[in-house]
């Protein structure tokens, strides 16, 4: 997060002293710049261009690597030093237990899953020039620290927790990054297991250390929410050379991630000649380029819609229930105790707990699941043995053409959670889905394809929320031996690979239409459903890149400019609007006067607003406020799996067009009055322009914010702190959790953005190379002190778009900082 100083003081008053953060971590202040200090010799020179972007340069992967951590702790030391404090489990102890003691729970699994021993041995299995390229990032960050003693600014500053660390510190930010389990951090350290019946013979069952966590154990949506990353989002447009002007290829990056806390983007150049040569962006604190682009190929990620975790259903023996069902007898879970500390109001306070697992996993916490104490889940995480993920961005990094990019993939199989869709020079399109997820046998995926196909609940949660269930006692659901690098997950074969002559995209629905025109074969139902009900906002995608599209932004030839493209993204129109508005307009009009249990309403205003209303999310619409707060009152599950909003149902035949048309206008009538009332309470006025109320902010700064939420069928998405909780670790706004009314997410001080469009770059490949333009709409900088703190947020706001520099020439021209850092100096 983003904070000043005072309120930095605020959180960590009573800290607890440098000894005994250091203590936890193993080593000592000193002990690491003794390291340090026999480490090689590294140089790279930092070229910063417009808006604080650096462009390091080096001679070696180690000096390329010390030359970027150096970089990014001037904008984000603060954020590098929570995102490794949280990998070492450790953040309880310096910000207590945390809201629904999130801290305490996370610091918990982490340690119980072993990452910080773990990451020793998966740094070591690294290749040679991995290795030195962490190990240059650990001294370039060590080094930052060095030359900053009086502090390094920021929310942080003076801050003990702030200190030298490892090259394996660093390696075990990224297992946790790419694991699963620590995101389910309170639905695993809440699981209780339940007391022997009373005729047994008394358990061994070690009671629950921490009462808080009995407590606060995540519900069911949450838990899901956090397992599958089903807060975050993206679109990305990779257009091949039948589709674009200029006859070769284009790119959108649209990921739609948090604006706060660490899981935000950082913008790069990084080039060792003749090496590495790769622009673009990575979370913060991550080396490398994660999506951007080189000379030969440009690529984005979205979020998969694949399945990383399984879930499987245990039976405990009432007997004994350390025991569960394994075929026709019992097999003993495992424990592991771990101890976190954690501050409290009155001081520093050791917690021990014991977190219970099957051989499949560790037990997780499922309410409403069951009402049988006996019967527990378990979960088996895919990701738990993936640790190439760095070396496969570095490949993809290096590739030459779309070939070697694809065999990137295919070599390293060690995408975590996202979708690659692609471009290269030679003006080809792919899309990949190399997500990693568990190796199922064809008897396990057709019996649980029969159970879901049984049950409608089962298929809701696949659908609606990713939930795969197995039965936990038999062997036939075990994952199978494969010859993938992770092991027991599907190989690259088995994975959805699609190219296309015009276009693919993705926006966080399965493959199966990437290429709405040729809708893809199914492979493992873990790659997510087919010929299954599509976002609004999957479909407003396919309806801007069609060649026949109502909304024109490609022009009378169908094919796109970048200018195009950027159009059509920041054209902010809705979707939801142009398939519900006109019959919702014409019940209106047909019977204005409706009465509600809160009043009687005259709905002659409401509907002209609307009715003028240009159906978009821009700052100057009016009418967008009024559509939301209708629209938010049916759930959000009902815009593509439901029958109350939508009159004609989802048809597999008919994906892009379906569902559509006002189901019940009498229900539409009275959720629109229960909105005019809710709006008009709150004196705002029903024509109100969105940008008077949606903010995103930047400390004392407030913006206004172009783009809307899942509901309203938007490509570029902007969500606001909700009632029902949020994607990401948020600060607290004034007055943003005062909801209005019953209203979702407006409140008495707007619609608070948290999450949403980030690093936002569209490029084509050209004669003369790649040409790329971008907006990072937080900005580069997460120091308030920094002129580079908001920015671009600015530039966002007013849909302005600022160039990539890329070239050695334009960088030399462009240049406003040059920096040689040198760990000798």
């Amino acid at each position: 997060m983003d904070f000043t100083p005072g309120t930095f003081r605020t959180l960590v008053a009573g800290v607890i002293s440098a000894s005994l953060v250091l203590g936890l971590a193993g080593c000592t202040a000193d002990e690491v710049s003794d390291e340090t200090a026999k480490a090689p010799g590294y140089e790279a020179t930092i070229t910063r261009t417009a808006y604080g972007i650096p462009h390091i340069r080096a001679e070696s992967w180690g000096s390329l690597g010390f030359g970027e951590a150096y970089a990014a702790a001037e904008d984000h030391a603060c954020n590098m030093a929570l995102a490794l404090l949280q990998a070492r489990g450790e953040s309880a102890s310096v910000f207590g237990p945390g809201e629904a003691q999130r801290n305490l729970s996370r610091d918990i699994v982490v340690k119980a899953l072993g990452i910080p021993e773990r990451a020793e041995a998966a740094l070591a299995a690294q290749a040679p020039d991995i290795r030195e390229w962490l190990e240059g990032y650990t001294a370039g960050y060590n080094r930052y620290l060095e030359d900053h003693p009086e502090g390094v600014g920021s929310w942080c500053d003076q801050a003990d927790w702030v200190r030298p660390v490892r090259p394996d510190e660093f390696m075990a930010q990224y297992l946790s990054l790419v694991q699963s389990l620590p995101r389910a951090g309170g639905a695993i350290a809440s699981v209780t297991l339940p007391d022997a019946r009373a005729d047994a013979v008394a358990s061994t069952i070690s009671p629950l250390s921490s009462p808080d966590l009995a407590t606060t154990s995540p519900d069911l949506a949450t838990t899901l929410r956090g397992l599958e990353l089903r807060g975050m989002g993206s679109n990305a447009w990779a257009l091949a050379s039948s589709r674009t002007q200029n006859g070769k290829s284009l790119l959108l990056a649209n990921p739609h991630y948090p604006w706060y806390g660490i899981a935000r983007f950082w913008e790069k150049h990084l080039t060792t000649p003749g090496v590495y040569d790769a622009y673009g962006a990575s979370l913060i604190g991550t080396p490398g380029v994660s999506l951007g682009f080189n000379e030969h190929v440009a690529w984005s990620h979205t979020v998969s819609n694949s399945k990383r975790t399984v879930i499987y259903q245990l039976t405990l023996n009432p007997e004994n229930p350390t025991e569960y069902r394994w075929g026709d007898g019992w097999r003993s879970l495992t424990s592991v105790d771990v101890e976190v500390d954690v501050l409290r109001d009155a001081g520093p306070e050791t917690v021990s707990h014991t977190i219970w697992s099957s051989h499949h996993g560790p037990l997780l916490a499922l309410p409403g699941m069951s009402d049988d104490p006996y019967t527990v889940f378990a979960i088996r995480d895919a990701n738990a043995e993936n640790i190439h993920t760095l070396a496969q961005w570095q490949a993809m990094g290096q590739a030459e053409g779309m070939d070697a990019f694809i065999d990137a993939h295919r070599r390293y199989n060690a995408m975590p959670w996202v979708n690659t869709i692609a471009v290269s020079a030679e003006g080809r399109a792919a899309y990949i889905d190399n997500s990693t997820v568990g190796a199922l046998s064809d008897a396990a995926v057709e019996s649980w394809q029969s159970g879901v196909q049984a049950n409608a609940r089962l298929q809701a949660l696949y659908l609606a929320r990713g939930l795969v269930i197995l039965d936990g006692s038999q062997a036939s659901n075990e994952w199978r031996a494969t010859e993938a690098p992770v092991p027991a997950t599907e190989p690259f074969e088995r994975r959805p690979l699609i190219e296309s002559s015009e276009f693919v995209f993705n926006a966080n629905d399965s493959y199966w239409l990437s290429d709405p025109a040729n809708p893809a074969s199914s492979v493992s139902p873990l790659y997510g459903a087919t010929h299954s009900p599509r976002s609004v906002r999957t479909r407003m995608n396919m309806e801007l890149l069609r060649r026949d599209s109502p909304f024109g932004y490609a022009g009378d030839d169908g094919r796109f400019s970048i200018e195009e493209v950027q159009a059509a993204l920041f054209g902010n129109d809705s979707l939801t609007a142009a398939l519900l508005l006109p019959d919702l307009l014409e019940a209106c009009a047909a019977n204005p006067e409706r009465d509600v249990e809160s009043g009687a309403v005259d709905h002659s205003e409401a509907c002209a607003v609307l009715g003028a209303w240009d159906r978009k999310l821009n700052l100057d619409s009016r009418g967008a406020i009024l559509f939301r707060e209708w629209l938010t009152r049916y759930p959000y599950n009902e815009t593509f799996l439901g029958k109350a909003l939508f009159a004609v149902p989802f048809d597999p035949a008919e994906p892009r067009t379906t569902p559509r048309g006002l189901a019940n206008a009498d229900t539409a009538l009275d959720k629109l009055a229960e909105a005019v009332l809710l709006l008009r309470e709150a004196g705002i006025a029903l024509d109100a322009p969105l940008g008077t109320y949606q903010i995103g902010h930047r400390m004392e700064q407030r913006f206004a914010v172009h783009g809307g939420n899942r509901r309203e069928g938007i490509a570029n998405l902007q969500i606001s702190t909700t009632r029902s909780g949020n994607p990401t670790e948020t600060p607290v706004f004034t007055g943003s959790g005062d909801y209005l009314g019953d209203s979702e997410s407006l409140s008495s001080s707007g619609y608070n953005v948290v999450h949403g469009s980030s690093f936002i770059m569209t490029l084509a490949f050209t004669d003369e190379g790649p040409r790329a333009e971008a907006i990072l709409s937080y900005s580069q900088s997460g120091n308030p002190q920094s002129e580079h703190f908001s920015d671009q947020t600015s530039l966002y706001r007013d849909k302005r778009w600022r160039k990539i520099y890329f070239s050695a020439e334009e960088i030399a021209r462009e240049a406003l900082s040059v920096n040689v850092i040198s760990s000798t100096d």
